[in-house]
């Protein structure tokens, strides 16, 4: 179940782990458990935040027309390459990347792998103006703040521990490991982690904007 909370302008959802619902990959070899979308049912979508198991070596589903942002969940190391646009290399001191939906894209994990994964609609002449930004990890150790840029969605998601976030006009909500806090876009925001267990807890806080479907 989602709790919904915040005014029109600036909702926010808490997504369970336990919620999330498993679906195929489009390339027919694995499955990922997906937290949310936009629309939430249909083939095509402006923008969709799931998580993956990569147990072996081989190709990511083609998604021409988006955008990737992806980071490292769990396992010791996950190296990606682009054919033609060279490699990328995930471990615990460089979780996240970016790069294009249409390229194509082998993956190598070490040690059996778990990685978040957004997937956005680009830009083009008819659908101008989308954005993807990096993943960042946040290490919170007592109390930390983070801002999301007016007009943008948001995404925190608890890797490791469990964190508190307090919000200006928004009650106080908990996540515990692989629980998401999905933001609507709206006003610039900003908001306070406190961590609230016996160790540090990690999160990772992604942002995005799609690009708006072509007028009809």
């Amino acid at each position: 179940m989602r709790a919904v909370t915040g005014s029109a302008r600036q909702r926010r959802s808490i997504l369970r782990f336990k919620t999330y619902k498993a679906m195929p990959w489009r390339n027919g070899r694995g499955s990922t458990l997906e937290i949310a979308r936009e629309p939430p049912t249909g083939e095509e979508f402006a923008w969709r935040l799931s998580l993956a198991a990569i147990e072996e070596e081989g190709d990511f589903s083609l998604f021409p027309g988006y955008r990737r942002a992806l980071a490292l969940v769990t396992g010791e190391a996950l190296r990606l390459r682009f054919r033609g646009h060279g490699s990328c290399f995930l471990d615990s001191l460089k979780r996240g990347t970016r790069f294009e939906g249409e390229w194509k894209t082998h993956c190598v994990p070490q040690g059996g792998c778990t990685d978040l994964s957004l997937i956005v609609r680009k830009a083009s002449a008819v659908r101008p103006s989308s954005i993807v930004r990096a993943p960042l990890t946040l290490r919170v150790a007592s109390t930390r703040r983070v801002s999301v840029s007016g007009g943008l969605h948001g995404a925190l998601f608890v890797l490791e521990g469990a964190v508190a976030i307090d919000e200006a006009g928004s009650r106080s909500c908990r996540l515990r490991r692989w629980d998401t806090l999905l933001l609507t876009p709206g006003t610039e925001r900003t908001l306070t982690l406190r961590n609230v267990g016996r160790h540090p807890a990690q999160a990772l806080f992604l942002r995005w904007r799609p690009a708006r479907q072509r007028e009809p």
